[in-house]
């Protein structure tokens, strides 16, 4: 939670943008932020990953674990990274 003053500070901004531009005040008030999908496919795939890295131990495969560990760790810990083209 944000301290007391800021809290103060962004009340006056809303303030001053209500009185300057209702319209653009009440559009922002109202509309939603664009979210993501909880499960996406990178996530998915991690988490089969992750799974076949347990069942790779249970049965005895060390190779197995570490590809399957190394792959669920990159889906799973690279899930909020973008990639974008410079």
């Amino acid at each position: 939670m944000l301290p007391r003053h800021e809290r103060r500070r962004i009340a006056e901004i809303e303030r001053g943008l209500s009185l300057q531009d209702p319209d653009l005040a009440h559009l922002l008030r109202e509309s939603e932020l664009p979210g993501r999908p909880r499960w996406g496919a990178r996530t998915a795939l991690g988490t089969l990953a992750a799974v076949a890295a347990v069942l790779c131990v249970l049965l005895g495969e060390a190779a197995g674990f570490v590809s399957a560990g190394l792959l669920a760790t990159a889906l799973l810990a690279g899930r909020d990274w973008w990639l974008s083209a410079a």
